[in-house]
């Protein structure tokens, strides 16, 4: 009885066959290749994204709640008619007096016109204005590198005091042995008293010159909340929008609806009248871009749909023209006692191996290529779930089966004596 032919040395003739015909076998690979690779990509891009989103989530609390005076435009295309309030300190007050769980308020407006500019000794920029209360910078997660926040002083006294994001600082040269100098801001004299630490950029925004300072805190200067009247355009205040913080022993939910339901009483609004505001927490930033992904995952798995489907081609094509080149091979090792399963066997794992090798080069090129853009675009790298390195090599495998069965059952069914006379 003939004995199989050990897997060490099927394994041997198959990696030798490979290497004989490398630039070939990598060719035929490619397919499998980009796929893995745009997976991986999309896969450590995604991962990265919600990573960064969940650090400001921590960052800020998943109790914090934004509120604003003003509806989405979905609201406006159904044909319904919002009485527009803005959001002043009065009806806060009251809504504190019904949830007695909110624990901290602040107003937050964004201040934007010509006048907004800064000038520290021969140096001049044009800034974005930020303004808020005395718990403003707590409740946005904001650190100061150096000095000290607003009190409720400033905000009483409408003080001319400023804490300056950490870029801005940096262009202006403000170092934090500069606090308690003063500077110009919209021709007003302006006393520095603090600068944040490095935020982090906003992903996908501009990040440098002049027109990156409206994006993200470090190229922000903060004001108290109605401190420099002159620089705030008409209107401003129907711009004010609020972060709340409510008691984290209360479910977000609950306390979600809490507090529509009581700001709707605070604002008037009775019956079908649809809601003047917005109220969301940061938790519905994660929730979106996990949908986001759950998208990008699909789409870039039609397309790994695809590029395996023609790396598959590629490798059946290859293993064909390979077992016409190889039948004198065939027809000798069969004279020699080679069996049937034997042929199959090797060139199932030549197959396997191909398919095997482009999944590990495209997993290596999709970390890279995921890391690379993570730290570029979004300034955090996260973590590949192992899931995804599994599935980079168990699916080209089964790729190499399906499409090595056909060439592998041609070379295992030639004859010997044909074989040999074959030219």
């Amino acid at each position: 009885m003939r004995q199989a032919l050990p897997w060490r040395e099927v394994f041997h003739a198959a990696f030798q066959s490979l290497w004989a015909h490398r630039a070939r076998s990598v060719l035929t690979a490619l397919g499998i290749i980009i796929g893995v690779a745009s997976v991986l990509t999309v896969v450590h891009l995604t991962r990265s994204l919600e990573g960064r989103i969940m650090a400001d989530v921590n960052r800020e609390g998943s109790h914090t709640f934004f509120l604003e005076p003003y509806v989405p435009f979905s609201v406006w295309q159904k044909g319904l008619k919002v009485r527009f309030q803005p959001l002043d300190p009065q009806q806060l007050r009251e809504l504190r007096a019904l949830v007695p769980e909110i624990l901290l308020a602040s107003p937050e407006v964004s201040l934007y016109g010509p006048r907004n500019e800064v000038k520290a000794g021969g140096l001049v920029r044009r800034v974005a204005l930020r303004a808020m209360d005395e718990n403003g910078m707590d409740l946005a997660g904001l650190e100061l590198a150096a000095g000290r926040g607003f009190t409720p002083t400033d905000r009483a006294t409408r003080a001319p005091v400023v804490v300056l994001g950490s870029r801005i600082a940096q262009d202006l040269d403000l170092t934090p042995a500069r606090l308690g100098t003063t500077f110009t801001l919209g021709g007003q004299t302006a006393e520095l008293i603090g600068i944040l630490k490095r935020q982090g950029d906003v992903p996908f925004l501009p990040q440098g010159g002049e027109e990156a300072a409206a994006y993200g805190p470090d190229g922000q200067v903060y004001i108290p909340y109605g401190a420099f009247r002159e620089l705030w355009t008409p209107g401003a205040e129907y711009g004010t929008s609020w972060r709340l913080q409510v008691d984290p022993r209360l479910a977000v939910a609950d306390a979600e609806e809490l507090l529509k339901a009581d700001l709707r009483r605070v604002r008037g609004l009775r019956g079908d009248d649809p809601d003047n505001f917005q109220l969301a927490t940061n938790r519905k930033q994660v929730e979106m871009v996990e949908k986001l992904g759950r998208t990008l995952l699909a789409a870039s798995a039609a397309m790994v749909s695809v590029s395996l489907l023609v790396g598959g081609i590629g490798v059946m094509n290859i293993m064909l023209v390979s077992v016409g080149e190889r039948t004198r091979e065939i027809g000798l090792r069969k004279a020699v006692g080679a069996r049937r399963w034997d042929l199959l066997v090797q060139f199932l794992v030549e197959a396997v191996v191909l398919c095997v090798a482009g999944g590990i080069l495209g997993a290596v090129l999709g970390l890279g290529l995921g890391t690379l853009l993570s730290r570029v675009a979004l300034k955090h790298v996260g973590t590949v779930p192992p899931w995804t390195l599994v599935a980079a090599l168990g699916v080209p495998a089964l790729v190499g089966l399906a499409f090595g069965l056909y060439p592998a059952h041609k070379a295992a069914k030639l004859d010997a004596i044909d074989s040999l006379r074959y030219e």
